[in-house]
């Protein structure tokens, strides 16, 4: 018998820190989106509701986007990393995986492979799930397991 020590967290962590990464993705997202699509010159009523829903928008669909990818992912690194005791690696690996991943959900989604947008999810997603996890690194409990070996 020998004993595995084991990175856990609870679900409440999980989710704190999947909130934290996808208020930071989205917030960086509405502030990024006017500079990209152009901001109305005028500010008439139709443009200031133009640029209220396509912001809600944004955020509905960032919001829904890192519940269907982002929290699964999450959850299957979270278990693969579980041997792994130093809080630093979670943290790395939770930057280099998620900015992978969206860049390549974005390639297969039309938005292309160029490396400058490795750059954007780097920047984005990658950063905001590396700050979501460090956001939880204090949660994280080291737990003992006796596995038996024949």
């Amino acid at each position: 018998m020998t004993r595995h020590h084991r990175v856990v967290l609870d679900a409440s962590s999980f989710i704190k820190g999947w909130l934290i990464a996808t208020t930071l993705w989205v917030g960086v997202m509405l502030i990024v989106a006017p500079f990209v699509f152009g901001v109305p010159t005028e500010q008439g009523e139709t443009d200031a509701a133009q640029l209220l829903g396509a912001g809600l928008s944004l955020a509905f669909y960032g919001y829904g986007l890192a519940l269907v990818v982002a929290a699964p992912l999450g959850w299957v690194l979270a278990h693969l990393l579980q041997p792994v005791q130093q809080q630093w690696i979670h943290i790395g690996a939770f930057f280099v995986v998620p900015t992978l991943a969206f860049w390549a959900v974005a390639g297969m989604v039309g938005f292309g492979w160029h490396p400058g947008l490795l750059g954007l999810w780097a920047a984005t997603v990658g950063a905001a799930a590396a700050v979501g996890r460090w956001s939880i690194r204090k949660d994280a409990i080291i737990s003992a397991a006796e596995v038996l070996h024949p």
